[in-house]
């Protein structure tokens, strides 16, 4: 027996030979055919039909089909197996020039090969056996699917229809972007539900708002694609199927472009559900090629097999192609009066868009913070169960950015921000959108405001009873600050009854979903700011912008009166009342865990402040251009009368980390003669270098050594520039010479900043300048404060530092930072020494729970962010380079200046000790710390008798 003969016979039986069978034992039954106009009526009279797009609705669109892929993948198989994986072309699609006669020989000798098959039918055997492991798979794909050529006019005109509401629901087995891709760029129609992994699932709906587009074989980016034979021969996934039954059941559906040979969409999906759908009552439009010529023989065993199931519910279509078809349909809708066509049509107009999806072509996303973005994504696709790719890179992002509406693309392929992405990333929104601010006023007593704020350790006392501050930068960095000064407000109390427990003033969670709620409900359109106003007795915070139109209608009010309508409906249990005015922030602060489930945050407040004794007043002003919501204070907290309510003893704990969040992903590296850096600085002769390690004679650095502008060049072997990764240096080097590489870095940032810096002991401070003391003016906590940071005592000059060490963490790192005093002769770098200095220098550096320390950890994160609100960058480039974020694309080209992002804010928590209720008050802690001082610095007289007298501020 031939071998190919002996191959077939132990090839196991398929669904699709059995079909095969079952059509040649009762022949071939001639089909019902309709016309392409009757496709045309079906966009006209009732339910708007389904599209079951495949392979060839997108081969003008540059997107080969099953024989050609077949034909690629083969190819590329024989370049590995003949020269292996080093072959070094750049394309697994398009290699090198191959006879056929060698690829097919060699796809001939598989031991999978079969002779009975066509070229296409052999599409999932060379899927599972040659694009092996996994990966290789997605990256073949991804080069395949993007294939830089624009999508045909059928997609266009498929747009359009989507665009007027015509088309509303799109199956495809494709795995390419085309349609989504030109929809991003055009926001035609303005908005679509891409739904391609189980995680999107649940937004498939009979009646969508907005056009939606399934995915039935997954999605190559997630590894969840089905192209194998084992993957094709499985059924879809339950849940899906049972979400599309009711779509088949009540549209008609019109198959283009598609062959129906894979037995998981054809039998384990149309055909075995042919019954639950009432045998497709609307029928089925089946768009065969050139079908008029080539007959019922031209169509696959499971095509017939469907027909017989739906008995007399299927017709053929014969067409010359998807393109043509789908301009007929198109020209055929533009013929129809004006009345016909609803309402989305009206979104040719940009700015009729939604706000927060409109694009800003006038701006980049050079503005954007992108360690922010693409933590804020990730914990997005975490909580909606998307899977993210090991190594997430620019691809990924940019295509969660089109997805979640963050960004669009112009037809000259441009990305732009929209609304929504530039309020939720850009370093500073005010910028453009100069409305996006909060305002606090705090107003009350001034004993009351001191003991709220706490500013010990600035210079200043709190005499007024009023406190203004404007809160700006994106909403997370709004959400971060206006959290920090709810928890000075919300300090909790010991309530004394017959079994004491600590509460707070207000419920944590209802003053989280008061300001997320106006964070992200409110109108940006609109000149007025967010204002949360802070008095002893309650908090109210107010946005601009009332009810949607969407929440208006389902509040039956017949005596007008909106609010009391409104907050009866939620107090009375009226279960989720949804509206959004901003769907691009409210999806992104869901997807983050800041927002709760649609509808709940109102209710929420109203469980919480029921629970915890607070009065809840909240809806819209009477003419609708503003919603409030207003939290009455615990009644016993005032009560100063009965006592029945005593301060807690309460800690307050911030971290003293300030998180890496970005780093550059390698080293340049090249052999030196130079054996100390200050070899490297003398021979150079440069003004500035970049921070480099001179090491195992090499140097190492972030920047690019292939830069001709490189000043390091000249002291290195040009012929022997390298790089490896982080974790590989690390590895063979240790990891102490990878934090001795950064602190370089964050040296040279430093000075820019104007410190000066003890090297050996990693301190920083400020000099002295020609004044007597030395002051900055900076944003605490929350008001602007003054610092003393450097002063003359009789014989030394006592500055403020801190040291610094960067310190790993599991895969993150950190840049820890512990406040200190520095003690010098002349201001600036005569440091004075001895154990006594020591002690006095370190004195709160165990002090961890002392509200100064916090106070200094502030200021000092402060001053190496140079004030930005989320991220900032060590400046590492020449001179005073001012800090400004770089794109994405920036970022990842070796050209550019590399980038260390840290995060600007320190975290905070609060622990309570209920038990120890004689302990010594707060305010204690600092009289005994001040004390403390006092006792040092008589134990420090002694010694600095010794010292020659500071005469005046200009003395050396």
């Amino acid at each position: 027996m031939p071998k190919s003969q002996r191959d077939l016979c132990l090839w196991p039986i398929t669904t699709i030979d059995l079909v095969a069978a079952l059509i040649r034992r009762n022949g071939i039954l001639e089909l019902k055919t309709t016309s392409i106009g009757h496709l045309c009526s079906l966009l006209t009279r009732g339910p708007n039909p389904i599209f079951l797009l495949g392979a060839g609705a997108s081969v003008t669109s540059g997107i080969p089909l099953a024989d050609e892929i077949v034909e690629k993948i083969v190819k590329w198989g024989y370049r590995i197996a003949k020269w292996g994986p080093g072959i070094g072309d750049a394309s697994f699609v398009d290699g090198p020039y191959i006879p056929p006669s060698d690829w097919l020989r060699w796809l001939q000798n598989q031991p999978w090969y079969r002779e009975d098959l066509s070229m296409a039918d052999h599409y999932p055997h060379v899927v599972a056996n040659i694009l092996r492991p996994r990966q290789t798979r997605k990256d073949f794909f991804q080069e395949l699917i993007n294939p830089q050529v624009p999508p045909s006019s059928g997609y266009k005109q498929m747009a359009e229809l989507m665009a007027r509401e015509r088309v509303r629901t799109i199956l495809t087995t494709n795995f390419d972007k085309v349609l989504p891709n030109f929809w991003s760029g055009h926001r035609r129609p303005y908005q679509v539900e891409v739904i391609q992994a189980p995680s999107d699932f649940m937004t498939i709906t009979t009646t969508p708002r907005y056009p939606q587009i399934i995915y039935l074989h997954g999605s190559i980016q997630h590894y969840m694609d089905r192209n194998s034979l084992a993957e094709i021969e499985k059924p879809l996934d339950t849940r899906l199927v049972s979400m599309l039954l009711p779509l088949l059941r009540d549209h008609p559906l019109i198959v283009m472009g598609y062959r129906g040979a894979e037995p998981s969409v054809m039998q384990h999906f149309l055909i075995n559900c042919a019954e639950d759908v009432g045998k497709y009552r609307h029928e089925i439009y089946w768009c065969a090629r050139n079908y008029d010529e080539e007959g019922p023989k031209s169509l696959t065993p499971f095509v017939h097999e469907l027909s017989h199931k739906t008995e007399e519910n299927f017709q053929i279509v014969s067409i010359d192609g998807f393109d043509e078809v789908m301009a007929q349909l198109w020209k055929h809708v533009c013929q129809l009066p004006e009345v016909h066509l609803t309402r989305t049509a009206d979104y040719t107009d940009p700015d009729a868009l939604p706000y927060d999806l409109q694009p800003l072509n006038a701006l980049s996303l050079e503005d954007f913070e992108w360690a922010t973005l693409r933590t804020r994504l990730e914990q997005y696709c975490e909580r909606l169960d998307i899977p993210v790719p090991r190594s997430v890179d620019d691809d990924w992002i940019f295509q969660c950015m089109f997805r979640q509406h963050l960004a669009s693309r112009t037809e000259d392929e441009k990305i732009h921000p929209t609304v929504g992405g530039y309020l939720l990333f850009a370093t500073m929104p005010q910028r453009y959108i100069q409305s996006a601010q909060v305002r606090v006023h705090l107003k009350g007593s001034a004993e009351w405001l001191a003991s709220v704020l706490d500013d010990t350790g600035d210079e200043g006392e709190i005499v007024e009873d009023r406190i203004e501050l404007i809160i700006e930068g994106n909403l997370w960095s709004q959400l971060d600050a206006i959290y920090d000064i709810l928890t000075l407000v919300n300090q909790s109390f010991l309530l004394k009854d017959e079994v004491s427990k600590t509460v707070y003033p207000y419920p944590s969670i209802a003053l989280r979903e008061m300001v997320v709620n106006a964070l992200v409900h409110r109108d940006y359109t609109e000149p007025e700011p967010i204002v949360i106003k802070i008095e002893q007795t309650r908090l109210s915070v107010r946005n601009p912008g009332g009810l949607v139109e969407e929440v208006l209608e389902k509040i039956k009010n017949p005596s007008g009166n909106i609010k009391t309508a409104f907050e009866n409906k939620i107090k009375g249990g009226a279960g989720e009342i949804t509206g959004y005015r901003n769907r691009v922030v409210a999806d992104l602060f869901y997807g983050a865990g800041t927002m709760e489930k649609e509808g709940s945050g109102l209710a929420e407040i109203c469980r919480s402040g029921k629970e915890n004794n607070n009065e809840v007043n909240f809806g819209p002003v009477d003419d609708n251009t503003a919603f409030e919501i207003t939290l009455h204070r615990r009644p016993e907290v005032v009560d100063e009368v009965t006592r029945t309510a005593a301060h807690s003893n309460f800690t307050r704990h911030a971290s003293n980390l300030l998180e890496v969040v970005a780093m550059p992903e390698v080293l340049w590296h090249a052999g030196t003669s130079a054996r100390k850096a200050k070899d490297v600085w003398k021979h150079t002769e440069a003004a500035w270098l970049p921070p480099f390690l001179p090491y195992a004679k090499r140097i190492f650095t972030f920047h690019n050594l292939l830069d001709t502008a490189n000043p390091l060049r000249s002291q290195i072997d040009v012929n022997d520039i390298q790089t490896v990764t982080v974790e590989e240096f690390i590895a063979e080097y240790g990891e102490r010479c990878f934090v001795w590489l950064l602190n370089e870095c964050l040296f040279r940032h430093l000075k820019v900043r104007g410190l000066w810096i003890d090297r050996y002991r990693k301190r920083a401070y400020f000099p002295r300048t020609d004044r007597e003391a030395r002051t900055i003016e900076y944003q605490a906590r929350v008001r602007r404060a003054t610092r003393t940071v450097v002063k003359k005592k009789n014989r030394y000059w006592e500055h403020k530092a801190f040291w610094f060490r960067f310190e790993r963490f599991a895969d993150a790192w950190a840049l820890g930072i512990l406040p200190g005093y520095v003690f010098t002769t002349d201001g600036k770098s005569d440091r004075l020494e001895g154990n006594t200095v020591n002690r006095l220098s370190t004195k709160r550096e165990g002090r961890d729970y002392n509200n100064i320390v916090h106070n200094d950890l502030v200021f000092w994160a402060w001053v190496l962010s140079g004030g930005q609100h989320s991220t900032f960058a060590l400046n590492m480039g020449p001179g005073d380079v001012q800090d400004s974020p770089v794109s994405l694309k920036e970022t990842h080209d070796g050209s550019n200046e590399p980038q260390i992002q840290i995060k600007a804010n320190l975290s905070t928590t609060v622990v309570h000790n209920v038990e120890a209720e004689d302990a010594l008050h707060y305010k204690h802690l600092e009289e005994l710390e001040r004390n403390r001082l006092a006792q040092l610095e008589s134990e420090f007289a002694g010694e600095i008798s010794q010292l020659p007298e500071v005469k005046d501020a200009n003395s050396n």
